[in-house]
């Protein structure tokens, strides 16, 4: 049994970092990347206990301690052993994600893998493989984009731990991410990219919110920051899907004129600059972002009419995005501005 989970954990990663088509000497170079990392883990009690250890580094992972703990009671969270080591690894990113793009209309190249289903990215522990990936789809004529990341989830076939590199963000930012990673740990439907990534998002931002309200108090720097950030993910929502309207009704409007592709690759650019440097963004960056990003207000909308704390109003919300192949159709709230008075996660 430990043997079989083992073998299907690894095809879990390697399907992570990128496997379609590989060679079988290429998925074993995954497979060991991530052994190793596996390997080199130490519990976290271990660590706090080594007289050595940077006096921030211990106040970073003492609070990851908090936060696993308030997962696992506060949130009913599926925690086990996961973040309960620790590993190092090499400074800067870990995993190169590859995403593309049609140049015409924003919809995204995919991959399918066994296990996690269809997803809108491929991952590699190596920057060149990555930019070989993103070349050839290039020469195909596909947007791509290729970006750094400094975390990943074995989606629970492993108990995932905490990265050295995790250390570099500040506490709310930390907080987040360790919720972020334990949503996908917990709630993950395969083939539906947008929604795992959006409802984690949303929940790991609320879920941070509420740690540091219950931990240091309202008028505390990390809850106000907390706070700020997670209003903050409700508006930038809002712009970010008015700005992917106004451009898919400028790739309707060139379709339904036949444009010839070199104007819409021109014209295009003057949308482009909504979403940043015009010379930096293309189809696949922005949805790739938007990933992150979309119809966050849905979810705080969800827990509104809910009126139960966080941790039912996830599982409510999750079960109910299980009911239609439009996920955010399902949760009942499309199409809220995401925008309201009061508390921002959502709470009545």
């Amino acid at each position: 049994m430990i043997w079989r989970r083992f073998m299907i954990g690894c095809l879990l990663t390697v399907t992570l970092v990128g496997c379609g088509g590989c060679s079988p000497l290429y998925i074993l170079e995954g497979a060991v990347v991530q052994g190793r990392i596996l390997l080199s883990r130490e519990p976290l009690v271990r660590v706090l206990n080594d007289p050595t250890l940077e006096p921030t580094a211990r106040l970073k992972l003492e609070l990851l301690m908090e936060a696993r703990t308030f997962a696992a009671e506060a949130l009913d969270l599926d925690v086990g052993d996961a973040y309960g080591s620790y590993a190092e690894v090499p400074d800067g990113a870990l995993v190169w994600v590859v995403s593309a793009a049609r140049q015409t209309q924003l919809e995204s190249y995919s991959w399918w893998f066994p296990i996690v289903g269809t997803v809108t990215y491929k991952g590699f522990f190596d920057r060149g493989d990555a930019d070989e990936l993103a070349a050839s789809l290039q020469a195909d004529g596909w947007d791509t984009y290729v970006r750094p990341s400094g975390a990943f989830s074995t989606l629970g076939w492993f108990d995932d731990p905490v990265l050295s590199n995790w250390l570099r963000r500040d506490e709310v930012a930390l907080v987040d991410l360790l919720f972020h990673e334990l949503i996908h740990r917990s709630f993950y439907r395969a083939g539906y990219t947008d929604f795992n990534e959006s409802f984690a998002s949303w929940a790991g931002r609320a879920a941070a919110y509420e740690f540091f309200l219950e931990r240091e108090g309202l008028e505390a720097a990390n809850t106000k920051l907390a706070r700020e950030r997670l209003e903050a993910s409700f508006t930038g929502s809002v712009q970010w899907g008015k700005r992917i309207d106004a451009l898919r009704d400028f790739y309707r409007r060139a379709a339904m004129g036949k444009w010839p592709l070199e104007r819409i690759l021109v014209d295009r650019q003057e949308f482009f600059r909504a979403f940043g440097d015009p010379q930096r963004v293309n189809n696949a960056v922005i949805l790739a972002r938007w990933a992150y990003r979309k119809d966050l207000g849905d979810f705080r909308c969800a827990r509104e009419h809910s009126g139960q704390e966080l941790a039912v109003a996830i599982a409510q919300t999750w079960e109910r995005s299980l009911s239609s192949k439009d996920p955010f159709a399902a949760i009942g709230c499309q199409g809220v501005s995401g925008q309201a008075e009061g508390d921002p996660s959502g709470r009545s």
